[in-house]
């Protein structure tokens, strides 16, 4: 009997491997004929593909491959280290399939923009047996790789039926969906992870804000002990959203702010039941102290709402979301002490005097390891390097020429893109600390003031730039007005040289115009006419 390696897909942790099955049960899995795309190449068998401008057989979507939901948490894990997730997010799908074989995987599919996102995503998915595909519809070849630079194209469409539909050069697999799993499910459904050694090695700066989930029998006690040890705090009745079940709704927690929490009393309180201590990761989501989320909460903010409040506990394994929060109120005001109404001589005039004004000065310091690992929005390129930016400019794609802008300072050349500065490994790169106000890489602003409050105070604004430079005596403005695209800047205007005839050339003949003349015909105007030459 015929034998043929196929690849075998399944939930076991060695996958995928080859394995030697009968040729009756290969027909499942039979391998696809793919070639290599040339350069320049017009015409593909793959519906739906085209180059991009680097040449690389792209589709409109990108697919990826998993195994295992390890594998797949494992591979969101490392790329929210990288990079933000909203490149992704916008058509993110993650579907679960099933194979012919009624093996069961996941399967992520996204929009793919450019073929430097699909990369990334590649060499990510790679190092957890993840397998990428390119293409559109139900149609999905092999991305490209080092054996094959510029991608693959298909000999002929398989036959198979399926949802899904992958060609690699060793096999053509098709899939079913079984359902669909949004990525905000996977966030919050997935449960936190104990750090190593817990809240023991806690830095002072982590302890700056913390945020105290107390039940409600606690609030009077916790609220009276911070205030006795004068710990600035603040605090607000919230209200748990629950789910739906026959015992009842919604079930109240306590929120409290506080700030610069002592070693001790954080000791104190993580040994308390029913008080939790957690760390803010956005400015509406908080993770219980000495947990820690299989994925970068940082770079999926956009799964969170605005109006609401995410409590991630660890202890408990739930997520608590506090809907509509109320505003903070200070712990001092929520204290009851004993008061008498007794009798007071008559108050004491006072001559009124200007008050004094109280300004801090902001102060630009270098920023923790773990804050430090911001967007990279801009850069400023000295002139120093600026033949170095010349000549990357010829390798930059149009796409990237047309959305970065260019300002030129007496510093340099200040360039900013929305999408990021992945494209220019030059200069001095900046991070976006606030709308409008730029900071270098690796250092924040004192105090922490939110960006609303720095943006009214700096002065950024959509029509004016404010870069704070590294030792630098104070920010600098940089008017809108400055900017250009980057591509009509780098490009020399060209100068052309008139030139006049050669006297090699003879001068062209003087043609005379001809003159009609209409005579009147007469009567019989073709009396005597033969067809014989008179000449003879």
């Amino acid at each position: 009997m015929k034998r043929q390696s196929v690849p075998w897909h399944s939930n076991g942790p060695n996958l995928p491997h080859l394995l030697e099955i009968p040729s009756e049960v290969a027909c499942y899995a039979t391998g696809a004929m793919l070639e290599h795309v040339a350069l320049n190449q017009a015409r593909f068998n793959t519906p739906g593909v085209a180059p991009d401008n680097r040449g690389v057989l792209l589709g409109k979507q990108a697919v990826v491959l998993f195994s295992s939901v390890d594998r797949l948490v494992g591979f969101f894990r490392v790329y929210t280290d990288e990079s933000s997730m909203d490149d992704l997010l916008a058509k993110l799908k993650i579907h679960q399939v099933r194979s012919p074989l009624e093996a069961k995987e996941l399967l992520v599919v996204f929009h793919a923009t450019s073929s430097y996102l699909v990369d990334r995503v590649a060499r990510m998915a790679r190092m957890f047996g993840g397998l990428t595909f390119t293409g559109s519809g139900k149609h999905f070849v092999k991305y490209r790789d080092d054996a094959s630079p510029l991608g693959y194209d298909l000999v002929s469409l398989g036959a198979e039926q399926g949802d899904f539909i992958l060609y690699s050069e060793t096999f053509t697999q098709a899939y079913t969906r079984v359902k669909d799993v949004p990525f905000d499910q996977l966030v919050f459904r997935l449960s936190l992870r104990a750090i190593p050694g817990g809240a023991a090695h806690i830095e002072q700066s982590q302890r700056e804000v913390l945020w105290l989930a107390v039940q409600p029998g606690l609030m009077r006690a916790t609220l009276g002990y911070l205030w006795r040890n004068r710990v600035k705090a603040e605090a607000a009745q919230a209200k748990v959203e629950a789910p739906k079940s026959a015992f009842g709704a919604s079930r109240g927690l306590f929120l409290v702010r506080v700030q610069d929490l002592p070693l001790r009393m954080l000791n104190l309180f993580g040994a308390v039941p029913g008080i939790e201590i957690h760390q803010p990761i956005t400015d509406t989501c908080v993770v219980q102290l000495g947990w820690r989320h299989p994925l970068r909460l940082e770079s999926c903010a956009a799964v969170f709402e605005k109006d609401k409040f995410y409590v991630f506990s660890g202890e408990r394994d739930a997520v608590d979301v506090v809907a509509g929060m109320p505003p903070l109120v200070p712990a001092h005001d929520l204290i009851g002490t004993h008061f008498e109404l007794g009798e007071r001589g008559e108050p004491r005039a006072l001559l009124p005097e200007a008050a004094e004004k109280i300004q801090i000065a902001l102060r630009l310091v270098p920023a923790p390891l773990e804050s430090s690992r911001r967007r990279v929005t801009a850069t400023l390129v000295p002139w120093s390097q600026a033949d170095w930016l010349r000549r990357l400019v010829y390798a930059l794609p149009p796409t990237l020429l047309s959305s970065y802008r260019v300002a030129a300072i007496a510093e340099g050349l200040f360039i900013m893109g929305e999408q990021g500065i992945d494209g220019l490994p030059l200069g001095d790169m900046f991070h976006e600390v606030a709308p409008a106000i730029y900071a270098p890489l690796g250092f924040e602003l004192l105090p922490k003031v939110s960006a609303q409050v720095l943006t009214d105070q700096v002065g950024g604004t959509s029509g004016r730039y404010v870069l704070f430079l590294r030792g630098g005596d104070g920010p600098l403005g940089l008017e809108q007005a400055l900017f250009e695209p980057l591509g009509r800047r780098a490009l020399a205007r060209l100068e052309t040289s008139p030139r006049d005839r050669d006297l090699r050339m003879p001068p062209p003949r003087i043609i005379t115009p001809a003159t009609v003349v209409n005579e009147e015909a007469g009567s019989l105007p073709l009396w005597g006419w033969t067809d014989k030459d008179p000449r003879g």
